[in-house]
């Protein structure tokens, strides 16, 4: 009898009260947005216009103190605690590879290219348009935003979990399994901690459904260069199914034979792919461009950080710096229980420089050549991506000044999109099913099955839209609202994180 109650408590458990009801609320949302999308539209922007208005400085501080508790947790005597028994379970390019494509996923791919004109046709600190200072300043400001600050976030999230899961073996991967341990005997913990599972839930299937809005448009642009063929609804839809299959089956298969493999590979053709934009692109212009805008962001780090425009007002910290980090802690629990899972045998210190740099790095290298080439074609009228009918038609014009760029070049970024994208999708699935799991197995996942239904889930969501022809703005605009009581969630856990370092006499 011991011996089977042993196996049943290896198994995973599904929580299915708690994906019920998220899933009848994500598409009851659905169902509400395609019905009535003005209606909706207006709600949630008005929801947006008010949380970014009372909680847009407190976010800003968070994220810029938060970077020195980072490396204070890192490089004090906390960065020594190991996490789990035995050797890494990952290389560490296969570590920081997952952790890039989990990170980054369609979005960045894509904004790589066109981040910067954002900030030449709308410069910060009160530039001209288009004008010099502007040019210069604005791959400066894609490196701060997709840089260490939105790492932070990630981080900050991810070493609580660890410690809570790795140390004070807390059994499941759940925010809210972990704030209910570091709250004790209050006697409202189990509702909060229901309450923190719905949340998680909704903002990351929003989350995804934002990604695959900016990652779908993009294949399918992408598909229609190499075969001549106008993008439309239909060719939306295969692609959709493809990224869908994809994913499902790189989820079903684990971690170790599925998103590592399919991660290798993508980071793989990612530095490939980079490395002939840099070589047969503007290579003296973008090694300059690189060097001088990395420097200018490390010298305005805190001004950018901490700018809010009281005087002119012009909505750029809304609508850029705040908008991006909302959307970051969107991401939070998504990163935070995914880095946590992979990070078995790593040490609190390696678990964060590898965030924080591996990530950052990456993302500075990627926006840097790929944004650094887009804004040679703009400065010199090669193609003009500020003026272009939509960025995508403005970047495979830009693809088309390469060698190759009307067909090897388009077939590459494509392939490469389709893998940033179907990676994240599979750390969402994973996170998913995590937070809606009792009891994980003895591998530390939640049953392959639920991960499946799951994935299932993140394609009809923006399916759904798609075939009611309705905007993503709304999923975009209402999962940032939902992310914000992520803020208090992060900062709670941090409390009780060094609490437990005192308690445990670390």
């Amino acid at each position: 009898m011991e011996k089977e109650i042993s196996i049943v408590s290896k198994k995973a458990v599904a929580d299915r009260p708690i994906t019920i009801v998220c899933l009848v609320l994500v598409f009851s949302f659905v169902a509400f947005m395609s019905l009535r999308p003005e209606a909706t539209l207006n709600v949630v922007q008005k929801m947006f216009d008010y949380t970014t208005a009372v909680m847009g400085v407190p976010i800003l501080w968070f994220v810029f103190v938060g970077l020195f508790v980072s490396l204070y947790l890192a490089f004090s005597k906390h960065g020594d605690i190991k996490l789990g028994e035995g050797a890494p379970a990952y290389s560490m390019f296969s570590y920081i590879a997952m952790m890039i494509c989990a990170a980054l996923a369609a979005t960045a791919v894509f904004y790589s290219f066109v981040e910067w004109s954002f900030y030449y046709v709308d410069p910060a600190f009160g530039l001209e348009p288009f004008s010099q200072e502007a040019a210069e300043l604005s791959l400066s400001y894609a490196f701060f935003h997709w840089g260490l600050s939105v790492q932070v976030i990630f981080v900050l999230t991810a070493v609580s979990l660890a410690y809570a899961y790795y140390i004070r073996k807390v059994p499941v991967l759940r925010i809210s399994a972990v704030c209910e341990e570091m709250l004790g005997n209050f006697k409202y913990k189990k509702p909060l901690g229901k309450l923190i599972d719905g949340l998680t839930i909704l903002s990351i299937v929003g989350g995804m459904g934002v990604s695959l809005g900016v990652g779908i448009p993009l294949i399918s642009a992408g598909i229609g260069k190499i075969f001549g063929i106008t993008p439309n609804f239909s060719v939306n839809l295969i692609v959709l199914v493809i990224i869908a299959v994809v994913f499902s089956a790189t989820s079903f298969v684990g971690i170790d034979r599925g998103m590592k493999r399919l991660s290798d590979l993508t980071l793989y053709g990612a530095i490939l792919f980079i490395a002939f934009i840099f070589i047969t692109g503007p290579t003296q212009f973008i090694m300059k461009n690189f060097t001088y805008s990395l420097g200018k962001m490390i010298t305005h780090y805190a001004d950018m950080s901490l700018y809010t425009d009281p005087i002119r007002d012009s909505g750029f910290p809304e609508l850029n710096t705040i908008f991006l980090f909302t959307l970051a802690l969107n991401y939070a629990a998504l990163m935070g229980i995914f880095i946590t899972k992979i990070s078995k045998g790593r040490t609190i210190r390696e678990m964060i420089l590898t965030c924080l740099g591996g990530i950052s790095f990456g993302t500075w290298v990627m926006f840097g050549i790929n944004g650094s080439f887009t804004l040679h074609r703009e400065l010199t009228g090669t193609v003009s991506l500020t003026a272009a009918e939509t960025p995508q038609i403005g970047l495979f014009e830009c693809f088309g000044t390469l060698p190759g760029g009307n067909l090897i070049v388009p077939i590459v970024f494509t392939l490469v999109t389709i893998g940033f994208l179907a990676t994240s999708l599979d750390s969402a699935s994973f996170t998913l099913a995590a937070s809606a799991t009792k009891q994980l197995d003895e591998n530390g996942n939640p049953n392959a099955k639920f991960r499946l239904m799951w994935c299932v889930a993140l394609a009809l969501v923006p399916m759904s839209i798609m075939f009611a022809k309705a905007p993503f703005t709304a999923i975009k605009t209402i999962c940032i609202v939902l992310s914000v009581p992520f803020l208090f969630v992060i900062i709670g856990m941090l409390f009780g994180l060094f609490r437990w370092f005192k308690e445990d006499n670390i």
